[in-house]
């Protein structure tokens, strides 16, 4: 069994039935959450209160027993030794050499006493007895009960959103550092033990420092979602969609009745690091706008969202959001009007289950339950993941947690909401079928939308206007058949036309001006067809 194995193993015993499976009814399976957690107190209860080796020892070998009745994955129980293993040996040696007074070895200035070896044994089985239990008990039992369990005990919410939290990121950091450790094998990092160590010990460092990386990420993600929001009773008027809706929801946003203008940035600047990464921007986003962001890599595009969004603080210059400034203040209410969707969904993602992390905003908003319920449920069918509501974050695919992402943000109904690269990651089906739910916001919602792609296809099908930034400012801002024809503008942005663009601008080159070249599917079927004809009699068929 290779780690791969190992880990979809250890994600099958641990939530089998929160993904909707089932688990091999045998032993510690058939029993009660509540009663194996209480045999898990109890059995740390005792290691602590008692603290002697043949109790720890008789109790280790309980769970073993225990274990070897559920069938439980020998692989999969000792995974569970693995971290602690490391400092249980240091513990051991620190006795060892630091107490007693009756030496049994000795090398040099170093001696190992009786007692010292004595001690550090009790504490090796303390911890091999404690590890034992808690494999034994997580093992057998789907996370989501162990969650119904604790809750029944009156454990704290916030201890067991922790738990939830610390459960969901350390499959992320395992899957991270297994596939890490594939891409060492594949360079030749571990040819030896000597060169396994050491390929080890630089994936480890980097896992560290992305995870350090990654709790900022996911803090500017709770922050855009209203964490830090004190929940007042506003109640907001319900609107009438502009249009009707074939999915029959309603999550159609709020916007003031003198809203024309949505957003506004006058002279912005921020710097990075002491780079500055945008320089004295100024543009508008009017209300029902689909704006999208282009332009190479570094160029200033989502720390440009983020300003937007109230994230990160202009250096100089001024956002104004619906009229109100963003301040120190206001910018910790920003999440009421705009909303922002990362381009990596496991910094969007960071409760355990779908309908929590859906609930998360309208919760922040102080919505009422029944209809933080309705929204929820609304939001969830609009994106096509209502069959996804109960399963853990962790067992879903990229593109649907995209659509998990999308949907927590519509259920809290922003008029403005950003973005960032949504289709990356993305197949062509799974990214069309994205763009179209974008585009149904948009056009039967009234939601004004601001989007970063590198994908000028994509741009071309969904963009009402196209702004183009390079090395922090704005180059060019105007329709998209005006961006995207601009074969020389597109150029020093290092961007290309989009596919179909290209290849009219490569027949129709001589005598042909932007104005004809088609820049979406619908606008080439309608310039090939001869007039008078339908698309149809010719067996066109629309990509």
């Amino acid at each position: 069994m290779d780690h791969h194995e190992l880990m979809q193993g250890a994600h099958a015993e641990a939530d089998a039935s929160g993904c909707g499976g089932t688990v091999p009814g045998r032993g510690l399976y058939k029993w009660d959450p509540r009663l194996k957690l209480g045999l898990l107190v109890m059995a740390v209860s005792l290691n602590i209160v008692v603290a002697q080796l043949w109790l720890s020892s008789a109790l280790f070998f309980t769970s073993l027993l225990l274990a070897a009745w559920s069938r439980i994955s020998l692989r999969h129980f000792a995974f569970f030794f693995i971290a602690p293993a490391w400092a249980t040996l240091v513990v051991f040696l620190g006795f060892s050499m630091g107490f007693g007074t009756t030496p049994v070895w000795s090398f040099g200035v170093v001696q190992i006493y009786r007692e010292g070896m004595h001690l550090g044994l009790s504490a090796a089985a303390r911890v091999a007895c404690d590890m034992a239990w808690l494999a034994s008990v997580f093992l057998t039992t789907p996370f989501t009960r162990v969650l119904e369990a604790l809750k029944w005990f009156h454990v704290p919410a916030i201890l067991m959103e922790v738990m939830g939290t610390a459960y969901r990121y350390a499959f992320l950091l395992f899957e991270q550092f297994f596939k890490m450790r594939d891409v060492a094998r594949i360079k030749g990092g571990l040819q030896s033990y000597a060169m396994s160590c050491r390929s080890t010990a630089l994936i480890l460092a980097q896992i560290i420092l992305r995870a350090y990386d990654r709790t900022i990420r996911i803090q500017e993600a709770m922050t855009a979602r209203g964490e830090n929001a004190i929940p007042h009773g506003e109640n907001m008027e319900k609107s009438d969609p502009p249009l009707s809706c074939p999915n029959q929801c309603d999550v159609t946003p709020i916007y003031s009745e003198d809203a024309t203008t949505v957003l506004s940035c006058d002279r912005v600047s921020h710097s990075y690091k002491g780079d500055r990464a945008i320089k004295n921007i100024s543009m508008t986003l009017k209300k029902g706008e689909v704006v999208v962001l282009c332009g190479p890599n570094g160029s200033g595009k989502t720390t440009l969202m983020k300003l937007f969004a109230g994230i990160l603080p202009p250096d100089r210059g001024k956002i104004t959001l619906f009229g109100k400034t963003l301040d120190r203040k206001t910018r910790k209410e920003a999440f009421r009007h705009v909303a922002f969707l990362f381009q990596d969904p496991n910094d969007q993602l960071f409760c355990t289950h779908v309908r929590e992390d859906i609930a998360y905003g309208p919760k922040n908003l102080g919505i009422e339950p029944a209809e933080t319920d309705r929204l929820v449920d609304t939001a969830m069918d609009l994106m096509e993941v209502s069959h996804l509501a109960h399963r853990p974050i962790h067992r879903l695919s990229h593109g649907e947690m995209k659509r998990v992402g999308l949907a927590g943000l519509i259920a809290m109904r922003p008029p403005l909401i950003l973005l960032d690269e949504p289709t990356a990651g993305l197949d062509p089906a799974s990214a069309n079928h994205l763009v179209d739910l974008i585009r149904h916001l948009n056009s039967h919602h009234g939601y004004t939308l601001a989007m970063v792609t590198h994908d000028v296809n994509v741009a071309a099908a969904i963009a009402k206007r196209i702004v183009i930034l390079d090395e922090g400012e704005i180059i060019a801002d105007g329709s998209p058949r005006d961006i995207l024809t601009d074969r020389d503008l597109l150029e020093s942005a290092r961007l290309e036309p989009p596919i179909l663009t290209r290849l009219f601008q490569a027949f129709l080159e001589n005598g042909t001006d932007g104005g004809q070249i088609p820049v979406t599917i619908d606008e080439a079927i309608e310039m090939l067809q001869p007039a008078g004809k339908e698309p149809d009699q010719y067996n066109m068929v629309k990509i």
